[in-house]
């Protein structure tokens, strides 16, 4: 691709991109998710990776606002995902996840104690791969104890 044209098309991605914060400032959660998900097409059809990674952090944080753990971490994971594919600096994506995992290792914990174990998994599993070691194995043990007392129960 001419190199002008990839950098008119990498300018309106920006553009979207910050138009789309704009929106999530403003509350405007799901015009701004129609505006990721058009930049996150263009970015996809050009195999530009680091313009992905930068639509899906936004849409990490937008999810993260909806309440929706799971899908913000998802939305995160392809960020970094994203990011090293692109050999980009993918650090704020990195602190995003940190941030999400303790968030949806507390609602795993409140999610078990209120007896569902089914949804706390889903948690604790979305939650160890961005955890730190301490969390991580502690999940991890969490997980084997819920899973041995499903298989009982």
């Amino acid at each position: 691709m001419d190199e002008a044209i990839f950098k008119e098309i990498a300018s309106e991605i920006k553009g979207l991109n910050h138009q789309a914060i704009t929106l999530i400032s403003q509350g405007r959660l799901d015009e701004a998710e129609g505006i990721c998900q058009r930049a996150l097409g263009i970015t996809s059809s050009l195999a530009y990776d680091e313009g992905a990674a930068m639509v899906l952090y936004n849409l990490a944080n937008l999810e993260a606002l909806r309440g929706d753990l799971l899908k913000a971490m998802a939305y995160g994971a392809l960020c970094k995902e994203k990011h090293e594919m692109a050999q980009s600096d993918g650090e704020g994506c990195g602190k995003l996840l940190a941030g999400l995992a303790k968030t949806a290792m507390k609602k795993g914990m409140e999610l078990e104690k209120n007896g569902a174990l089914d949804e706390a998994l889903a948690y604790y599993y979305a939650s160890v791969p961005f955890s730190d070691e301490k969390y991580s194995q502690a999940m991890q043990k969490e997980i084997a104890l819920i899973e041995r007392a499903m298989s009982h129960g």
